[in-house]
């Protein structure tokens, strides 16, 4: 498996199931794909909806998610430089297990979308 390979499928792994702390009108614990998702909402409301909330809103969620895009991007070039090339795909696929097998624990805290009480990764999506 080539580190470019290693690198991208270490970074789906992480922006699917990695719990990130986001900050908004409440505080939580989410993946990136669910922050991008909240951004993908927002931002276009930014533009049509001319209040300041709704662009403040729109900003944090943008901003948190490109931070954190890049954040797993640097994270999974680092790992996926440090993997030895014989073992990479072994490693990915531990990897990617450990993290699903966090993504089935209630390690998620989606006050937008679930409420207050952890979740699992099933329960983020309503």
């Amino acid at each position: 498996m080539s580190a470019r390979l290693t690198r991208w499928l270490l970074w789906l792994a992480a922006a699917l199931t990695l719990p990130l702390p986001y900050y908004m009108i409440e505080a939580g614990r989410i993946p990136l794909v669910q922050l991008l998702l909240f951004s993908l909402l927002t931002v276009p409301l930014a533009f049509t909806d001319p209040g300041l909330t709704t662009r403040v809103v729109a900003a944090l969620f943008a901003a948190q998610a490109v931070f954190y895009a890049a954040a797993l991007s640097l994270a999974a070039r680092a790992v996926a430089r440090r993997l030895p090339a014989a073992r990479r795909g072994m490693l990915v696929g531990v990897i990617a297990a450990a993290l699903l097998l966090l993504a089935a624990s209630h390690v998620y805290v989606a006050p937008l979308s679930h409420g207050s009480r952890p979740t699992n990764w099933r329960g983020l999506w309503p």
